[in-house]
Formats: C-alpha cells, sequence, structure tokens
C-alpha cells in the first residue's frame, strides 16, 4: 500500500456504545494518534440538533487535529 511504503499508518476499531466518547478515548488513550479522520453523515440541522453531532462533539473535545471527510 502507498501510505505504509510511506510511513502512514491506519488503525481501525470497532467499539459500542457512545461514539464520540469512544473516538476521543481512542485517540487520546495508551497509543498517541497524529489525527483523527472522521466521516461526516450530511445530517440536516434541524436532525443535527435533535440527535447530536458526534464530528461536531469530537471537534470540540480532541486536542488533537480532526478532519471531516464529507
Amino acid at each position: 500500500m502507498l501510505a505504509a511504503k510511506n510511513g502512514i499508518v491506519f488503525r481501525e476499531k470497532l467499539m459500542r456504545g457512545e461514539i464520540g466518547y469512544n473516538i476521543i478515548k481512542t485517540a487520546h488513550g495508551k497509543e498517541k494518534f497524529d489525527m483523527i479522520v472522521m466521516g461526516s453523515r450530511g445530517r440536516s440541522s434541524a436532525k443535527e440538533i435533535f440527535f447530536g453531532s458526534t464530528s461536531n462533539y469530537v471537534i470540540h473535545i480532541s486536542k488533537i487535529p480532526v478532519v471531516i471527510v464529507k
């Protein structure tokens, strides 16, 4: 893989529960991550207010850079 040849390592992990909290806990845990990359579901603003936004939570809580991919 081209990324691995250039020293870029990707990790994935399946988890249950409060997603935003789990992302922050994992990224700031034992293994220090350089960046969080996550997708945006593209909900309307009304639904986002009602359901909350995982990406919005992670952006505001994270101590490392967060990239949101739409």
